[in-house]
């Protein structure tokens, strides 16, 4: 009996190779459909809710479209079973909050608020500015005159004259190109005399707001840094469709869109000058790609347009002072001393350290022509 219960306890015991090791186990084809599929299910109900996101603030088109219904009723399932936290708490854990705008938010760098003269503790003052609130425009009738008394106050045109007490405050905001100026920006003031924060966003403008809010973020340099002087360059990347409060899609170059965009260009000033803040929009350079030339015309026609009925703002021709005389683009500019540079970097698109200097002064000499800047708070001649 011995004999017939052996064999059989040896063809159930584990496969080995011709050394002794535990074989391995061969899988079938089914076996790992099986599982890749298991885990491609469970890894999309984690992370729906996260892809939802991320495709509602992708380009606006049929594959955003097809994205977004396929992934709306797999968050759905996500959220019934509970799913949801549990891979949102994983994403916190590994620092990346699902809760923040997928742009980013604004993060004003660590400073020194320079006190303005109005705050002096022995200067009486009123409440500060309240921002509007979700779906207030500024300034409108829930937003009555931004906490300035019962009517609109007179806006002081002339920059005030700084101390090494109280310097002038200065901000710049916009996509890549103002990063570049703000840097100059930085350079061209004198920093005994002035607070300059340079916080342009790289991919950002005004077409997409649920990608990135300038409108917001104004309301939080506002709030925290109150600036005398506002620098913006932005545009580059808002020749996309917009979405409206409630998701539809407006097509780029119909009127609804042009008409959309200067409603977002106009509330976007108002933001800025709510606190008397005096605003130098500076409109989008000539660039090599011939393609983006109407573009840029019409949104720079709005941009105009926009600081023209705005007393606290100028506009500043960054197409002209940059193109050649035939009015096309050159990589070579003339200074202000006559000297020819290269402005332009290789991208055709983007300027030099050299031409982002150039700029800055330009900037800034519309900001003395329009709001008498004080000659002392920058480093060259105005």
């Amino acid at each position: 009996m011995a004999r017939d219960v052996l064999p059989s306890i040896e063809r159930t015991t584990e496969p080995r190779t011709e050394d002794g090791r535990p074989a391995r186990r061969r899988r079938s084809a089914r076996e790992v459909g099986v599982a890749i599929v298991v885990c491609l299910v469970v890894w999309t109900l984690l992370f729906a809710p996260v892809l939802e996101r991320n495709a509602e603030t992708g380009p606006v088109g049929a594959r955003r479209s097809v994205a977004l219904a396929v992934l709306r009723p797999i968050t759905g399932i996500s959220d019934m079973l509970g799913i949801t936290p549990i891979a949102e708490g994983a994403l916190r854990a590994l620092g990346d909050d699902p809760d923040v705008q997928a742009g980013g938010e604004l993060e004003l760098p660590d400073f020194e608020l320079p006190p303005l003269p109005s705050l002096d503790p022995a200067t009486p003052t009123g409440p500060e500015p309240a921002g509007p609130g979700p779906g207030e425009e500024p300034g409108g009738e829930a937003g009555g005159d931004g906490g300035r008394g019962d009517g609109p106050a007179e806006p002081e045109i002339e920059l005030r004259t700084p101390t090494s007490d109280t310097p002038l405050r200065v901000a710049v905001v916009g996509d890549s190109l103002s990063q570049g100026l703000g840097a100059a920006i930085v350079q061209a003031f004198d920093p005994d005399l002035a607070r300059v924060l340079a916080l342009g966003r790289q991919s950002t403008g005004l077409s997409r707001r649920d990608y990135f809010s300038w409108p917001r973020a104004m309301r939080e340099i506002q709030a925290k840094f109150r600036p005398d002087l506002l620098f913006i360059m932005l545009g580059t990347n808002d020749a996309q469709p917009q979405l409206t409060s409630d998701g539809r899609s407006i097509p780029t170059g119909s009127t609804a869109w042009v008409e959309a965009y200067r409603a977002s260009a106009q509330a976007f000033l108002r933001e800025s000058t709510a606190s008397g803040t005096h605003v130098v929009w500076v409109g989008l350079p000539v660039v090599r790609d011939r393609r983006r030339w109407a573009f840029y015309r019409r949104v720079n026609g709005i941009y105009e347009d926009a600081a023209a009925a705005e007393p606290l703002a100028t506009y500043v021709d960054a197409w002209s002072t940059f193109d050649d005389r035939d009015g096309r683009f050159t990589a070579f500019v003339r200074n202000e001393r006559g000297v020819l540079q290269e402005m332009r970097a290789s991208d055709g698109l983007h300027f030099t350290p050299t031409g982002y200097a150039y700029l800055a002064r330009v900037a800034i000499r519309a900001a003395d022509e329009a709001f008498r800047m004080p000659e002392r708070a920058v480093g060259f001649r105005l």
